[in-house]
């Protein structure tokens, strides 16, 4: 020291001061510099904090209301759960999982959303009850974090989370200064650190080295007024940075004389609560009609914050979180109002599914166990059951087969399974029907009391099988049981059909009820009569079919025949014999069942035919079947002709016996072309009348004649009436209608009708002549004299003309006895004022003999032959 002089050590010692000076001043500058940092990132760490606890306050709230509205009695609980929990995560996002875990621990249903692999998960439960369990939710942190954070970080910062000691978000490298915040979310203990990135280095102090002491002062200058300045305008960097990220409203409050005024606010917080510039904490709360919020939001400490949920404010349900910090007051307010409608929503319908539920009048909704034991009844259970106990009801249930092969099918996939099982219920037999349906652990259905449905079912079954008279097979069934017969082989089979003789007669004289009592008589012995594997049949009116099967087909026939013979049948107080014609085919005698029935129809006919009380067994070669083919043959035939408009029709005139030469009128004989050949009535009319055709010819040949006579002014036809005709109602109008709207004069026609079908149709026959003569048209009664009861009823039926039976005047000339008849006839006919007409006139002294014997009108080839209506056409009238 002694080396050193004055002036060199105020240089070494302004040196030194000034290293001094920089150093502290240095130190000092970063001292503050970081203090400033820290001030900065914990007022942002605060904002962040408070979001987050926010963002979980509202996802916990929203899943606690979820839970506390779940239906005890949702017909389907897991669809309930999926759409309510999609529309909470609309509502919410960040609710990555949503799931419910009933009471044994087990995954009803589950909605996840799609995150990046690899991405960590934030858990937790609600619970709902012991039954039915919790709501398990998850929060994606790769996710949620960044959204929340990201948007309210200021540039310049570092952040990451850490929960249980692992980082779980983490955005850019931490600087020289970090604040840590321990905070609680979503019940799980998460720490959150935040840095500024810019840090301070080693330049600061060579800066500070080589400034000059005056650039030394100017700089501290600058830095406290930089200071000042950054504190003037913190609030406001703060407020912008949470304002940009936020979509609720925000407000700042700062005190002042003792109240609180708004600071700041956003564009949110002016759309929802329309703040003044002026206005205070005081005449916030009250526009939004609580006022008992100030009091409460400024007793507020630092670091706190209050949640809650005001009442509709100018339409809208409002949520209000407040959070003191320092010497701020921040406050948001979001719009719930379609959540409070989405809740609204929520109970209403929850409501009305259990008065849809409840309602169900008849039913019963249920839900069970997987022990099948019940967890839900609707009321329906006290309706269908009265005092039953419900869990016996179950009990029964359970120990049926089908019960079981349901939940096995369901078990199996099926959807749903609908099934009929019958209950013991109060000592009564029931039936019930159970649609029954797998859910997570157990089932629910539908069950109702169908018994007066299956007992409805029942009948009609048995009514679209069985004769409603006799109780025994109907033809459907019938038909069935034949086919299936046939299937199995035709040896020693064989079809018997059968009518019964006669029955007609008991039906029109003691009236369809006794007529029903004698068939009820006749099934019953018949079927006692039959061996066991027979099956019977009523096939309707009096006839019966019989699948027979066995040896001795035959003999089993006569078995019947003889079992109807051996006694009359009861009806009432009456006994009525009874016989039947029966035809037996056996199955090797057709080509199919359609054949085997034709040939069995065709056998009983030929029994009829033969007098009945017979059975006509069908042999190869047997005549009659050959005979009854050709009358089908001639039936199709008949039918063709009619419906193509292929008859002929041929006149024979009837003159008087006095002058012959001269026609009086002329009888229309109808004849079918059939490949060119002109086929006479004889051939084809059996056939006609066998299958029901003569009402169809009847009216083919009054049509055709009717309308030839309409180009013919001068002549008179006559037309025969058949008995079918005559008995048919629909044919007896058709004819009068067509007569009364016709143009021809009735003078001009003549209807014959046979004596043994006017007494066998006495009734409708004498109707209808009445009203044709009533017309003015003539009537004849031909086949005079072939009838038991010709005398009796001839007085009484209104005929002008009585056409004497041909058997009478084939053999006049030779025989004296039809001389005596033909007398008796013409003096008889004559006393009653009616006109005697004879057919089958074929010769001269014939002619001559009627003459003498009185007969008006004489037929046949004495006087012309039957002619065509074509050829007639060219001959002159000769019409008396």
């Amino acid at each position: 020291m002694s080396g050193l002089t004055p002036h060199r050590l105020l240089p070494v010692a302004l040196l030194l001061f000034l290293w001094t000076l920089l150093g502290s001043t240095g130190y000092w500058v970063i001292e503050q510099s970081r203090a400033h940092q820290r001030q900065q990132t914990h007022i942002l760490a605060l904002q962040i904090r408070e979001r987050l606890k926010t963002f979980a306050t509202e996802r916990q709230a929203a899943i606690k209301q979820l839970a506390s509205v779940w239906p005890e009695t949702h017909p389907n609980t897991e669809n309930w759960f999926a759409q309510e929990a999609g529309n909470l995560q609309n509502m919410l996002p960040g609710l990555g999982y949503l799931a419910w875990v009933d009471g044994s621990g087990a995954l009803r249903i589950a909605r996840q959303e799609k995150v990046p692999q690899g991405c960590q998960w934030l858990w937790g439960s609600e619970p709902i009850n012991a039954r039915l369990g919790v709501i398990r939710y998850g929060i994606a942190l790769c996710q949620v974090l960044p959204t929340i954070i990201d948007s309210a970080l200021a540039t310049g910062f570092a952040a990451a989370v850490r929960l249980d000691e692992q980082a779980v978000y983490a955005l850019g490298h931490p600087g020289e200064v970090t604040i840590r915040e321990p905070f609680i979310w979503f019940n799980k203990n998460l720490q959150l650190e935040l840095s500024p990135i810019a840090g301070l280095n080693g330049h600061l102090y060579l800066m500070l080295g080589c400034a000059m002491v005056v650039a030394l002062m100017l700089s501290v200058l600058m830095h406290f007024s930089l200071k000042r300045a950054w504190a003037l305008n913190r609030s406001r960097g703060i407020f912008q940075a949470a304002s940009k990220a936020s979509v609720d409203g925000l407000l700042v409050f700062t005190p002042d004389g003792g109240e609180w005024h708004l600071a700041e606010y956003n564009d949110s917080a002016v759309r929802l609560v329309s703040p003044a510039p002026d206005m205070t904490l005081s005449t916030f709360c009250e526009a939004l009609a609580a006022p008992s919020l100030t009091g409460q939001l400024a007793a507020l400490d630092i670091g706190d914050s209050i949640i809650t949920s005001l009442e509709p404010v100018a339409g809208r349900s409002l949520h209000l979180q407040g959070v003191r910090a320092k010497s701020n007051l921040a406050i948001t307010v979001r719009d719930i109002t379609q959540l409070k409608l989405a809740e609204a929503d929520l109970a209403a319908r929850e409501a009305k599914y259990r008065r849809l539920i409840e309602g169900l009048r008849g039913h019963l909704v249920f839900s069970l166990d997987e022990r099948g034991e019940p967890e839900f009844l609707s009321k329906g259970a006290a309706e269908l059951f009265g005092n039953e106990d419900i869990g016996e009801v179950f009990s029964q249930l359970r120990g049926q087969q089908r019960w079981r092969e349901a939940k096995q099918r369901l078990n199996s996939g099926e959807d749903s399974v609908r099934v009929q099982l019958p209950l013991r219920i109060n000592e009564v037999e029931r039936h019930i029907e159970v649609v029954l349906s797998k859910v997570e652990f157990g089932f629910e259905g539908l069950l109702r009391d169908v018994t007066d449905e299956a007992e409805l079912m029942r009948r009609i079954r048995h009514q679209a099988s069985h004769d409603a008279l006799t109780g025994l097979a109907n033809r459907y069934a019938f038909d069935k049981a034949l086919t299936k017969a046939w299937q199995q082989g035709t040896a020693c089979q064989a079809l018997l059909l059968m009518d019964l003789d006669q029955f007609k007669l008991v039906n029109d004289r003691f009236g369809h009820e006794k007529g029903d009592q004698l068939l009820l008589g006749v099934a019953e012995r018949l079927s006692s009569a039959l061996v066991p594997q027979a099956f019977i049949a009523r096939l309707g009116g009096d006839e019966f079919a019989v699948v027979l099967s066995g040896e001795d087909l035959p003999g089993q026939g006569q078995q019947l025949l003889d079992a109807l013979r051996q006694a009359p049948v009861a009806a009432g107080e009456h006994q009525f014999p009874i016989t039947a014609s029966m035809g037996l085919v056996p199955f090797g005698a057709a080509s199919d069942t359609a054949d085997l029935k034709r040939i069995a129809d065709m056998a009983a006919y030929a029994a009829k035919e033969a007098g009945g009380d017979r059975l006509q067994c069908y042999r190869d070669g047997d005549g009659w079947l050959k005979a009854r083919e050709e009358t089908m043959v001639w039936a199709e035939k008949v039918r063709s002709a009619i419906s193509e408009h292929r008859l002929a029709l041929a006149v024979q005139s009837i003159a008087r016996t006095e002058q012959p030469a001269k026609v009086v009128h002329r009888e229309v004989l109808v004849r079918l072309w059939d490949n060119g050949e002109l086929i006479p009535a004889w051939r084809f009319i059996p056939a006609a009348e066998r299958y029901g055709l003569m009402v169809a010819l009847d009216k083919a040949v009054i049509a055709k004649g009717l309308a030839w006579l309409a180009t013919r002014p001068a002549e008179r036809l006559a037309f025969n009436l058949s008995g079918a005709s005559l008995s048919d109602q629909g044919f007896c109008q058709w004819l009068l209608a067509t007569l009364k709207e016709g143009q021809l004069a009735p003078e001009r026609l003549c209807f014959e009708v046979t004596e043994t079908a006017v007494i066998e149709h006495l009734g409708h026959a004498t109707e209808l002549m009445d009203a044709l003569r009533a017309l003015g048209c003539t009537l004849s009664l031909d086949d005079f004299g072939s009838g038991m009861s010709s005398l009796s009823y001839l007085k009484a039926l209104p005929v002008d003309h009585i056409k004497i039976d041909g058997a009478f005047i084939r053999e006049i000339k030779n025989t004296h006895f039809d001389r005596v008849a033909v007398r008796t006839i013409a003096s008889l006919a004559r006393a009653l004022g009616k006109v005697t007409i004879a057919e089958y006139v074929t010769d001269q002294a014939t002619l001559t003999l009627l003459k003498r014997l009185g007969v008006d009108m004489v037929q046949g080839y004495a006087i012309d032959q039957p002619t065509l209506l074509e050829e007639l056409q060219s001959l002159p009238a000769t019409m008396a």
